[in-house]
């Protein structure tokens, strides 16, 4: 501060406009103290939602049933437990269920 005083007068350096001292960049929020918060919160949004909407999905995926063929595998085992079909009838249409994998 010496230095300045040094090398500007008094009455210069304390009524400079749109310059450091008085409402320039060193003061307030201004367009870059704004754009700069809203890209921080940006950030935020991301490093945190991102993973919360992978694991989102992860359980949301893991909650539905697979294909088609497994659900209608299980029927069959339910009708087979049931006694509702024999052996061979299980085990032909078992082999037709599994056979496209």
């Amino acid at each position: 501060m010496a230095l300045t005083h040094a090398a500007v007068p008094d009455a210069v350096m304390w009524d400079w406009h749109y310059g450091m001292w008085d409402d320039g960049h060193m003061t307030g929020w201004g367009l870059w103290g704004w754009g700069m918060m809203l890209f921080g919160l940006l950030w935020m949004a991301l490093i945190i939602g991102l993973p919360i909407y992978l694991v989102y999905w992860l359980v949301a995926r893991s909650q539905t049933d697979g294909p088609a063929e497994d659900r209608a595998l299980g029927a069959l085992r339910e009708q087979y437990a049931r006694g509702e079909i024999d052996d061979e009838e299980f085990e032909r249409r078992r082999g037709r269920l599994t056979a496209n994998r």
